[in-house]
């Protein structure tokens, strides 16, 4: 698997991980736009936990720039739950290598009405 795949894998469990889990990708200071709200570190974790993973997620309209030790994507998606209910934003996210691993520290989500 290239590296670009393992962060477009990185990226999907983002969505559909628990609070956790992203504990574990993220960099102690990721800072994220999450429904409308600003968030940083801890906060963003409890964010996370409050509104629960996603059962599945869809991307599309992938972009992609990839340096030495930093990846940025840029994408569409529809986040699904159980319910029905779904979720559709244009997103962006910046993975940077921390050591032997990768690890989120930025993501933000701008909700799309427009589908």
């Amino acid at each position: 698997m290239s590296l670009t795949e393992e962060r477009w894998d990185d990226e999907t469990a983002w969505w559909t991980m628990g609070a956790a889990e992203a504990r574990q990708r993220a960099h102690p200071s990721c800072v994220a736009v999450i429904g409308g709200r600003l968030y940083q570190g801890e906060d963003m974790l409890a964010a996370i936990d409050a509104g629960g993973a996603w059962d599945s997620v869809q991307m599309t309209d992938r972009r992609m720039v990839e340096g030495e030790d930093c990846i940025v994507l840029g994408y569409a998606a529809v986040a699904r739950r159980a319910d029905g209910s779904d979720f559709a934003a244009l997103c962006t996210s910046t993975w940077v290598r921390q050591g032997d691993d990768w690890q989120i520290v930025q993501h933000q989500q701008a909700e799309r009405r427009d589908r």
